[in-house]
């Protein structure tokens, strides 16, 4: 409807319409067309389409306006929205669901569509008035809603959110869903709710992980003495487009596992292994031995350290390694929900929660599978674990 009544303000609008796949963006073009063809609309706005403009890919009016629709992957070739130097609204880049729900989980698909978006689909404006206007539910932490909002284009976005329910769980459009119909909802698939009714990518209180699973303790109540291990998650780089390097220190105490601090840092390998001890230094405490996930920074972390430093190091070696994050968590999750994971009061409390409860649809995970191995050497099982 919307690109229907842009060419009724103005025949001569140019309008690309992406989504993430061929079938549904030319579903819409073809919706459009008979918009414009039906008596109704030709009876307020005399408009005829090419006669050669039969497909739904691209066609035209007889005023030069017209669609171009494909998927948001797909090329967009000899086409550009909008008007050059129009002085009133002459089309726009409509991208509806860009991403399809089941790629949401693969980093590989995200990444090519927030690319694909900074390498093709941004430079198809005829004008720099020429809106672009993204429409999806939120399916990830960096999907291309929160890619855009977190800068990743470089572009100031307005963001219109309407979720399902307000604040005080009123309902946003109650002749559609009422609230007992949302709440239903809501409890066959917390997820699925969160993304599609309330856009967010998870659950505000958690997913595989509750944040109200973890209790928060000051550092005055932890007993003397405590033997003290750090686990490493580890990256070689400092560009933040990609994973950072988590470090999780943590003991445990009882039957609990208490994490003194889990914070994630952008540093190249020579900063990461001069950060490690310092780190240490600054907490004020004493680390018995330092695991690393072996994969290939992980391995050099653990020859740097031990030629660099006189801290203890070694590679993890038990079943986590070689299972999915989905089972890590979820094998872990009984341990935490009887809040036997405790968090030491700290400014990464916040940071470390938000990506807990995100999981897995957050833009990072190394609090998890640091978390997950912390758990599972001290809670789990203490056999056969570190070599």
């Amino acid at each position: 409807m919307f690109i229907a009544y842009g060419l009724a303000i103005n025949p001569q609008s140019k309008f690309i319409h992406l989504s993430y796949s061929d079938d549904l963006a030319l579903d819409n073009s073809s919706q459009t067309k008979e918009y414009i063809e039906s008596d109704s609309f030709q009876s307020l706005w005399d408009m005829e389409l090419k006669k050669d403009s039969k497909g739904k890919k691209k066609w035209y009016n007889n005023f030069g306006g017209g669609v171009y629709a494909t998927a948001s992957g797909g090329a967009i070739t000899g086409f550009g929205a909008g008007v050059t130097d129009s002085e009133i609204f002459s089309g726009a880049i409509i991208i509806d669901d860009p991403l399809k729900p089941d790629d949401a989980y693969s980093e590989t698909k995200r990444k090519a569509i927030n690319e694909r978006y900074n390498g093709t689909i941004r430079s198809r404006v005829n004008d720099r008035k020429t809106p672009i206007i993204v429409i999806m539910q939120r399916l990830h932490e960096d999907d291309m809603s929160g890619f855009l909002l977190d800068g990743g284009s470089g572009e100031e976005w307005e963001h219109l959110c309407l979720p399902a329910l307000d604040k005080d769980n009123k309902p946003l459009w109650e002749q559609k869903h009422t609230f007992k119909e949302l709440e239903q909802i809501r409890q066959a698939s917390r997820y699925n709710f969160a993304g599609q009714y309330m856009q967010i990518p998870a659950p505000e209180e958690g997913g595989e992980w509750k944040k109200e699973w973890f209790k928060i303790i000051d550092k005055k109540e932890l007993p003397p003495a405590i033997e003290w291990e750090m686990f490493i998650d580890g990256a070689y780089t400092k560009d933040t487009k990609n994973d950072p390097t988590g470090i999780q220190i943590g003991a445990k105490i009882g039957n609990n596992y208490v994490i003194y601090s889990s914070i994630d840092k952008y540093l190249e390998m020579p900063e990461l292994i001069k950060f490690i001890p310092a780190h240490i230094s600054a907490l004020g405490i004493k680390v018995k031995m330092i695991y690393v996930e072996p994969k290939a920074s992980g391995k050099s972390i653990k020859q740097l350290i031990q030629s660099q430093t006189k801290l203890n190091i070694s590679e993890i070696k038990s079943n986590f390694v070689s299972v999915s994050k989905i089972e890590r968590a979820r094998t872990t999750a009984p341990y935490i929900e009887s809040e036997r994971v405790i968090l030491v009061r700290g400014v990464w409390n916040e940071s470390y929660l938000h990506q807990v409860a995100m999981f897995p649809n957050a833009k990072h995970d190394e609090h998890i599978d640091l978390t997950a191995y912390g758990v599972e050497k001290n809670l789990i099982t203490v056999e056969s674990f570190f070599f």
